[in-house]
């Protein structure tokens, strides 16, 4: 009878350790799922209100250069890169907002190496005002916590992030900047050339 009681005993407590490993497995499983979801990627990103840190960098022509905010300026800090589907929706009214509104400076970082700074500047032209660099093994992306693109963070005057979020499309780009203090732009129309809308990926 012991014996019998005490294995009883064990194989209780054996089956309650499996149960709390399957309850820890399906709550990682729900949480994975909701991060991939839009309202999870918006919680990516270093916070609200923390300095943004400098990034260092390769340009398309292979200058090697560092971006830090500069004081007394506004700026708009976008992760893409160039086979993104929605980095090719959003991009053209990024160089809209470089061409049109000097008070803000854009800076554009691309995962990867030079490679990937030249593939996104041949299909996107960004202006000579925005700057565009790779990322090239500096880790910019993990530094500010970013897994999707295009992700983007507003950042003040004082080099602190104002906002930051999922950039996917005109709306939510304009929320950013709106939440980041530059009013509500208007973007005129921006019809894709063939070469851009192939290079799109859903």
């Amino acid at each position: 009878m012991p014996t019998l009681f005490y294995i009883s005993y064990v194989a209780m407590w054996v089956l309650l350790l499996l149960l709390g490993i399957l309850v820890l497995l399906l709550y990682r499983h729900f949480g994975l799922v909701a991060l991939g979801t839009v309202e999870g990627v918006q919680r990516d990103g270093l916070p609200v209100g923390e300095k943004a840190p400098a990034i260092s960098g390769v340009t398309a022509q292979g200058e090697t250069i560092g971006w830090a905010p500069k004081s007394g300026r506004s700026h708009l800090l976008a992760f893409v890169a160039p086979n993104c589907g929605p980095c090719a929706r959003i991009l053209p009214f990024i160089n809209q907002l470089a061409a049109m509104n000097s008070h803000v400076e854009i800076a554009l970082i691309v995962s990867g190496t030079r490679d990937s700074a030249i593939e996104l500047v041949n299909k996107f032209h960004p202006p000579s005002s925005a700057i565009c660099i790779a990322e090239d093994a500096s880790n910019a992306h993990e530094r500010y916590r970013v897994r999707v693109t295009p992700f983007a963070f507003m950042i003040g005057e004082d080099g602190r992030i104002l906002a930051k979020g999922l950039c996917d499309n005109t709306t939510r780009l304009q929320q950013l900047l709106v939440a980041g203090g530059q009013g509500f732009p208007k973007f005129p129309e921006v019809v894709a050339s063939p070469s851009r809308a192939g290079s799109e990926n859903p």
